[in-house]
C-alpha cells in the first residue's frame, strides 16, 4: 500500500466527503468539534456538497465526486501527437473529395 498522509487539509477534506457519501454528513450530527464544524463550513463553501431537504442530509455535488475521484487516480501522462507524415505507412490515407454530385 501507498503511505497516504493524513495530517494534509486537502485529505482530510476528501475522507470527510467519503463520509458524506456513505453517511449524508462529515460526522454524526451530535459532534460538534471546531475541526468537524470547519470541515463542513469548507465543504459547503466550496460547491463541494449541499443540503437536500427531501432526503433530509447533505449530498455531495458534481464538483464534490470529481474532487473524490481526482484524489483516487494515477497522474494522467503526457501523450506526445505524431503527424501524419511520422506515422508510415500504417495511417489511413486522407480520402480525395469526389466532384460533380
Amino acid at each position: 500500500m501507498f503511505p497516504t498522509m493524513t495530517n494534509s487539509p486537502e485529505s482530510k477534506l476528501v475522507e470527510a466527503l467519503k463520509k458524506v457519501d456513505v453517511h449524508g454528513d462529515v460526522a454524526p450530527a451530535h459532534v460538534q468539534d471546531p475541526m468537524t464544524m470547519a470541515l463542513r463550513q469548507t465543504a459547503i463553501q466550496a460547491d463541494l456538497m449541499r443540503w437536500d431537504d427531501s432526503r433530509g442530509h447533505y449530498v455531495l455535488t458534481g464538483t464534490g465526486r470529481n474532487r473524490i475521484t481526482a484524489r483516487n487516480r494515477a497522474p494522467g501522462s503526457v501523450l506526445r501527437f505524431r503527424k501524419r507524415e511520422e506515422l508510415g505507412d500504417g495511417a489511413p490515407k486522407p480520402q480525395a473529395q469526389r466532384g460533380g454530385d
